[in-house]
């Protein structure tokens, strides 16, 4: 009996001093810390979508445990996206899609310096940046061509910098084209998205849209720690 007393009262010990231990270090974390069931995007045209559509809603479609809170506001450049999300310190601890520089794409290391300050202010890794896509604005964002290379060189930098958090859309959306379709095979070509994924030279239609979620819903790991 003595020594059944003494397994209890050791057992008892170790698990009085888990459950401290084990609070203290929960409580230790911050806010950010705990995980979210939230995920925010932030960007322009391209994260608040048109037509009744945006990868949001169709990643929601993929991921309905979570809650998402579109911040998207077309015509937005970068900088102007990183003021409004440095602004709503109350969005920081969510699960974050970071999705800024199309409208100013010219301007790479003002887009470099406003995401990065997008990321530290959240203060987790729970994040992921997506590529800018290039349109069918002719010859200039076509392959080759000046606007093409400076996207595409941004998009480079963005992935050397930010590794597993980046997502390259570009190269989804280029290897999603039709190919029983000759105007898709000729975007293809072009290196630009295709024409059945939009409905104009450079916003995304329904499909369009269910591809990026796709992809990003291939990285929710990543996004949400999970």
């Amino acid at each position: 009996m003595a020594f059944l007393f003494r397994i209890f009262s050791r057992l008892s010990f170790f698990f009085v001093v888990y459950t401290v231990l084990g609070c203290t270090l929960f409580d230790g974390l911050s806010p950010k810390d705990k995980g979210s069931n939230v995920i925010v995007g932030w960007g322009d045209s391209m994260t608040e979508g048109s037509n009744g559509s945006s990868y949001l809603i169709e990643l929601q479609k993929l991921a309905p445990q979570y809650t998402f809170v579109n911040e998207g506001i077309s015509g937005e450049k970068s900088y102007q996206i990183a003021k409004r999300m440095l602004a709503a310190t109350d969005k920081h601890s969510y699960n974050t899609i970071i999705w800024a520089g199309r409208n100013n794409y010219l301007e790479p290391e003002q887009i470099k310096a406003d995401i990065a300050s997008m990321v530290k202010a959240l203060g987790h890794d729970r994040y992921l940046v997506l590529s800018i896509v290039n349109g069918s604005f002719g010859q200039n964002e076509d392959v080759f061509g000046a606007g093409h290379d400076a996207i595409m060189k941004l998009n480079g930098e963005l992935y050397t910098i930010y590794g597993d958090h980046y997502v390259n859309i570009h190269a989804y959306l280029l290897s999603q084209y039709d190919r029983s379709s000759y105007l898709d095979i000729v975007d293809h070509t072009d290196d630009v998205v295709p024409r059945s994924l939009r409905f104009d030279p450079l916003h995304l239609n329904v499909k369009g849209n269910q591809k990026v979620a796709e992809r990003i819903f291939q990285s929710m790991n990543v996004l949400t720690n999970q």
